[in-house]
């Protein structure tokens, strides 16, 4: 019988097991290392897999999955990308995504040199691992007293995204984020430096066969600053494709998909949409993560996961656009400080109080100890509010931020 081999298959990437096992196709499992990182230990269910491979000799482990005859080679998370598309090069030539871009499907600074060797607007960037790189790089292209964003090159979530405003001192993030070990568990041995984008940001996920890309869904982010941390996200709402917005977005992540190499498998592409026009933020060469599939399945009927085993095992049907359902929008919650959360008592009431209400992750009550909300892994947790009239959602939102309101933190 022939399996599905998943590398790294932690966070939305768990799913992709049972997909295919609903299909009768048994999962073969790789990680990158020997367990799983913290951020994605409770997301590990070996139970799920045939087999589990540790990667250490990429070819040797390749002779032995070429035995199992695999349907294809996939990554669950990020964490995974890159390998699962060098052994999908070494077990199934040519099923993958473009081999000598895989790095720039990871890297967030590599993804904008492959936008400006294919002519696509980019923001302009840097690489950089000493402080006096960036003081240069700035006075060269005259960003000396402009806002700039830093972030690591190879991490996720929005973890250390800090953002320098005119007079401010980029150096002290800089030097955060330099030698840090970030929440992939990888050292962060340099920093991204780019011009700060402002506009209305997009996740564009999408589904590609042979080099054609299909949109799964379009998703407009509201995302706010907390300090110098940039990347707090309030919500994500799904947006119809008849919004004039998603033509300019989709064609241009289409043309960035095309720059970094993906040909086969699911793409989620963030992009701001600016006055200048469309400006990558990143992309990943994998599911969207968090919510992204179960959201999506209400919002179109439809998800990048069910149309991964569409491909793999039908052959068909992974390419159309979408259409929307309905009015699909996750919606997170913040806490201001670090200590004890309080003035709780309505969040264990949410489903008799919100009426469109799908589904509830908020693990805190009155009395558990939070940390303050920097970014996605830190957020106090979100719920999924879905319904046909778009009135009776942001009637839920508007609610569940007067609850939001009354929450606060007792320092410890």
């Amino acid at each position: 019988m022939r399996n599905v081999v998943l590398v790294d298959p932690y966070s939305t990437g768990s799913a992709l097991a049972p997909a295919f096992a609903e299909r009768g196709v048994p999962a073969v499992a790789v990680l990158t290392t020997p367990e799983p990182t913290a951020s994605f230990a409770d997301t590990w269910h070996p139970e799920h897999f045939t087999e589990v491979f540790v990667l250490d000799d990429a070819d040797k482990l390749a002779r032995r999955l070429r035995e199992l005859d695999p349907l294809c080679v996939l990554p669950g998370t990020e964490t995974g990308v890159e390998a699962a598309e060098h052994l999908s090069e070494l077990v199934l030539p040519g099923q993958s995504n473009v081999a000598e871009l895989s790095s720039a499907r990871r890297d967030k600074w590599r993804m904008g040199v492959a936008l400006a060797d294919a002519g696509i607007p980019h923001l302009r960037q840097l690489s950089a691992s000493t402080a006096d790189e960036v003081a240069e790089w700035l006075r060269a292209n005259d960003l000396d007293r402009s806002a700039i964003v830093l972030k690591p090159q190879n991490s996720a979530g929005a973890d250390d995204v800090f953002i320098a405003r005119p007079g401010e001192d980029w150096r002290v993030p800089l030097h955060r984020i330099l030698g840090a070990v970030n929440r992939l568990e990888l050292t962060n041995t340099s920093v991204l430096v780019q011009e700060l984008a402002e506009g209305v940001e997009y996740a564009i996920d999408t589904y590609s066969v042979g080099g054609a890309h299909g949109l799964v869904a379009v998703w407009r982010y509201d995302k706010r600053a907390e300090g110098n941390r940039l990347g707090v996200y309030l919500s994500a709402c799904a947006v119809s494709p008849d919004d004039p917005a998603v033509t300019a977005v989709a064609d241009y992540a289409r043309r960035v998909l095309d720059a970094v190499g993906v040909r086969n498998g699911p793409g989620h592409v963030e992009v701001m949409l600016t006055a200048s026009g469309p400006r990558l933020i990143e992309v990943g060469a994998r599911l969207a993560g968090g919510d992204q599939q179960y959201l999506s399945r209400l919002a179109v009927g439809d998800s990048q996961l069910e149309r991964t085993v569409r491909h793999w095992v039908d052959g068909e049907g992974a390419i159309a656009d979408y259409r929307l359902l309905r009015h699909a929008r996750s919606v997170y919650l913040s806490a201001p400080e670090s200590g004890v959360l309080r003035g709780a008592a309505r969040l264990g009431r949410l489903r008799e109080l919100l009426p469109t209400l799908h589904k509830v992750d908020i693990p805190h009550r009155d009395g558990s100890r939070v940390a303050r909300t920097v970014d996605l892994w830190t957020n106090l947790g979100h719920v999924v509010l879905a319904a046909e009239d778009p009135a009776a959602v942001a009637t839920d939102e508007a609610l569940l931020r007067e609850i939001e309101a009354e929450l606060h933190v007792e320092p410890s």
